[in-house]
């Protein structure tokens, strides 16, 4: 069960790092600047071109990874949920088995 807990708060801080206007604005400077550099290089320099797509797709895996752990956060909130409710439930229906009303 602890692992769900970490998970929660790892998808947490996951978040809040993706919605940080200056992660924003730190992704969007990133990406426009390689952007810019692949425009600007000759196409006779396919080593450099090829270069900035891996830099541009290292930055996508990264963002993709902070996702990825967000929403295993939100599924790992939801099991916990689910788990504190299921456990409040059977601790509401125990009853000594002398009081249980038949039926």
């Amino acid at each position: 069960m602890g692992n769900l807990y970490r998970e929660r708060e790892q998808g947490d801080e996951a978040r809040r790092i993706l919605a940080s206007p200056v992660w924003a604005g730190a992704w969007d400077a990133y990406r426009a600047r390689i952007l810019e550099e692949i425009e600007q290089a000759a196409s006779a320099n396919v080593e450099l071109v090829m270069h900035l797509k891996r830099l541009l797709s290292a930055g996508t895996a990264a963002r993709a990874h902070l996702e990825r752990i967000m929403r295993e956060g939100e599924f790992a909130a939801r099991s916990i949920e689910f788990d504190e409710r299921k456990k409040a439930a059977a601790i509401g229906d125990f009853r000594p088995a002398h009081h249980k009303i038949p039926g």
